[in-house]
């Protein structure tokens, strides 16, 4: 991914890039998660997780008052509780939300969101990071890719985010 990032840099300046880009190699597909997710993913989600027993139905409760991106980041919380582990590995729901996601407190800085000491399970692929609070209205997310030492800023909420990390995902891997 360094490779990429040091032949075209401008995707590190300009994030929108990443959808352009996305939508060369997948034409017609560019906003489809961005649909998908608030209104058909995110309702689903909700209506399992309401009929699950324990913790999972509690997750949803009162998320009528949640922002944009609480609400986001609960409906990802209960699709990594409901998905089943993989075989090889079992890891917590918290593990694999941070995989993710993960917060830093505000005040951080973006260097030192790639220079943090490294998980070698996380250090491979890229994630996103909040500086921030998820309730406290002030946040921004930033694409971290721990190994190549590339941060991407992102002026956007948690979906577009989330949306923005598969696109690379899929576009520079």
């Amino acid at each position: 991914m360094e490779e990429i990032f040091q032949g075209s840099p401008r995707f590190l300046d300009i994030p929108t890039l990443l959808d352009t880009e996305f939508s060369k190699i997948y034409e017609g597909k560019g906003d489809l998660f961005l649909r998908r997710w608030e209104a058909s993913i995110m309702p689903k989600l909700k209506a399992v997780a309401a009929r699950e027993k324990g913790d999972i139905a509690s997750v949803v409760e009162g998320m009528e008052e949640q922002t944009d991106d609480e609400k986001c980041y609960t409906m990802l919380v209960v699709l990594t509780r409901l998905l089943p582990p993989v075989a090889a590995s079992r890891c917590s729901v918290k593990s694999a939300i941070t995989r993710l996601l993960d917060y830093v407190p505000v005040g951080s800085t973006i260097a030192s969101l790639y220079n943090a000491s490294q998980d070698p399970a996380q250090s491979t692929q890229p994630q996103l990071a909040c500086i921030g609070n998820l309730r406290g209205g002030s946040q921004q997310y930033v694409i971290v890719a721990k190994s190549d030492k590339i941060a991407i800023p992102l002026d956007e909420g948690l979906t577009c985010s989330v949306d923005k990390l598969f696109k690379l995902y899929w576009s520079v891997n």
